[in-house]
């Protein structure tokens, strides 16, 4: 990776945390708007019936008004209430939680528990007078709903529920991100000793007859040297993984066509009657790593190789350039097993196959390699078990 890119990906999950941070902020201030709006407006509600209440009062005794007002007003409200005498003396409550309702039956620890309860409504908000004929008759403290309350949490409650759901879920990928990587070195590993090991085994196994016979010397060294450009080939592979990609405008149909020749050689050694054939409709020069698109076509026609399970069958690779497109179309088609539906949408992941033996990063290889080098699409076409599967790749022309 480059460093222009690891900066710009830092840069951006740094734009994320911020923008984060900017939205909790944004949900807390505007949830606490809108609960003291509420609060606003319960106590203005609340003042507002006072005043009707008090400019009723035509009854003299004070203590009829105050059983009036706290029958009519105050057993209705769903807020916490303690009404006091003029000298700040609890005489009645309603909604205050593990408090009886009648006052002769308190204990000390409930008066406790009233007048702190008293002095915390104090601070919330002020007592409103409850007067007759300009004459105090007691105070009126209260609190605020349930429900306000309950609002005023929330947003703390609900960020820090997605705050845990994002710690969790971190974990949670951060894990399988880490098993996926794993899988991708150790398949890495195989795939590497797997393309070394066919030209290696090639140059020990000439080695070994040149030793017993001269005779096969000239064309031992012609051999060891293809096995020697396969070695190199390899080695530039894997090295082009992670770097620029280099593309170059290539005669893309010469590219399948060494693959094909490569192919067709090692296919008698195969115990199987497979005929592998191409179909040109046109030669168009496209922009390529000749390195990396011919691993792409090996990979998929070794797929094709292993899907065809009965000892015989067809592999074609069709190229066909659509001009008013400006797209190559290259088409690989086989008649072997197949693809069941229910496994289509795993096919380019990492590990999958269909196959007992298999580290399954051929198709994610090539899906890499297509679209992140070569800015195209590949994908499967079509797929009819034992008659047809395609897959296609479309570059740009």
């Amino acid at each position: 990776m480059s460093k222009s890119i690891f900066k710009r990906k830092i840069s951006f999950k740094g734009l994320l945390f911020i923008l984060g941070i900017v939205l909790i902020i944004s949900a807390i201030l505007y949830s606490n708007k809108l609960v003291n709006s509420l609060e606003e407006k319960s106590t203005e509600y609340l003042k507002f019936r006072l005043k009707i209440f008090e400019e009723n009062i035509n009854n003299p005794d004070p203590n009829t008004n105050v059983e009036f007002f706290f029958n009519d007003v105050i057993q209705g409200a769903d807020y916490p209430i303690i009404y006091t005498d003029k000298n700040v003396i609890p005489q009645s409550w309603k909604n205050i939680p593990g408090i009886p309702a009648a006052k002769s039956t308190l204990s000390e620890n409930d008066k406790e528990k009233i007048e702190k309860i008293l002095k915390e409504m104090a601070k919330e908000n002020d007592p409103i007078a409850i007067q007759y004929q300009n004459r105090i008759l007691g105070y009126y403290y209260f609190g605020y709903s349930p429900v306000i309350y309950k609002l005023k949490n929330f947003p703390y409650i609900a960020v820090g529920a997605a705050l845990l759901f994002i710690l969790l879920g971190y974990l949670g990928f951060s894990y399988i991100k880490r098993s996926e990587q794993q899988f991708i070195w150790i398949g890495m590993a195989k795939e590497t000793a797997h393309q070394l090991g066919t030209p290696l085994s090639s140059i020990s196994g000439w080695l070994e007859l040149m030793k017993h016979d001269d005779s096969i010397k000239e064309n031992a060294i012609k051999e060891i040297e293809n096995d020697m450009v396969r070695l190199n080939k390899v080695a530039s592979r894997f090295s082009k993984i992670g770097s620029a990609s280099g593309l170059k405008p290539t005669p893309i149909t010469n590219v399948i066509s060494d693959v094909i020749i490569y192919f067709q050689k090692r296919l008698p050694n195969m115990n199987k009657k497979i005929i592998l054939t191409k179909e040109f409709e046109s030669y168009p020069l496209v922009d390529i790593n000749v390195d990396l698109f011919e691993w792409v076509i090996e990979n998929l026609i070794k797929n094709a190789i292993d899907a065809i399970d009965n000892n015989e069958g067809e592999i074609n690779i069709k190229v066909k350039e659509i001009l008013e497109d400006k797209k190559v179309y290259i088409d690989f088609s086989d008649n072997g097993k197949g693809i069941l539906p229910h496994q289509k949408k795993n096919i380019f992941q990492p590990g999958f196959s269909t196959k007992k033996r298999g580290w399954g990063l051929g198709l994610s290889l090539a899906k890499r390699i297509i679209e992140d080098y070569h800015h195209g699409k590949i994908f499967l076409k079509e797929s009819k078990p034992k008659q047809k599967t395609i897959f296609r790749i479309i570059l740009n022309s």
